[in-house]
């Protein structure tokens, strides 16, 4: 729940990743394989002797340098400055306000996300039913929205836990005096399967 693009940002990953994996199943194979080291070695010289003919071959004017060296540097600072505007990116949509109304005369009402945060939080921690739990505030589109994540204990219902967390919220509506909107994220797995039950006594 942030401004980045999730399909440019999964995009990103895979085409990081792919490259990756080629690369280093390529140097793996030439390492263990004797017989693609020689086809390496042999094919080197004419792979060499093909860059340098399209180097000559594409001069800039009179420059003698070659402009396919310019495009080449044009396409990796134009990566970069994508990296970097993606890096930037990364984390935006957080707000520490969960409510301002307008201001008036009388001045204006701010409630800030830590509060709900802070109240959510308390609620939910020393719950039997739960391995982990965070709350977090972003701004969508204008609104402000809560991102509850929990981690149901194994054996748990879901359903359980989705309906004693959104009584919390119903609770936490009451004490603000507004609804505010949430996302309930539940999930189990590993740490779940693992983690011992709590020991009631």
């Amino acid at each position: 729940m942030n401004s980045t693009n999730r399909g440019l940002n999964r995009t990103l990953i895979f085409l990081v990743g792919l490259l990756l994996l080629i690369l280093g199943a390529v140097s793996l194979a030439l390492g263990v394989i004797p017989q693609l080291m020689t086809g390496w070695g042999d094919t080197a010289p004419t792979v060499q002797q093909s860059v340098s003919g399209a180097l000559v071959a594409t001069p800039l004017l009179s420059t003698g340098t070659s402009w396919l060296w310019i495009a080449l540097i044009a396409v990796l600072l134009l990566i970069a400055v994508l990296l970097i505007a993606f890096v930037v990116r990364q984390g935006h949509g957080h707000t520490r306000e969960l409510f301002h109304d307008q201001t008036t005369e009388h001045g204006s009402t701010i409630v800030r996300s830590s509060v709900a945060a802070d109240a959510l939080k308390d609620a939910l921690k020393d719950r039997d039913d739960l391995v982990t739990s965070s709350v977090s505030t972003y701004d969508v589109q204008g609104d402000t929205v809560l991102k509850i994540s929990a981690t149901a204990r194994r054996g748990v219902s879901p359903k359980d836990v989705q309906t004693s967390i959104e009584n919390t919220l119903h609770a936490l509506d009451d004490l603000l005096g507004f609804e505010v909107p949430a996302l309930i994220q539940i999930s189990g797995g590993f740490r779940a399967r693992v983690t011992k039950p709590t020991r009631l006594s």
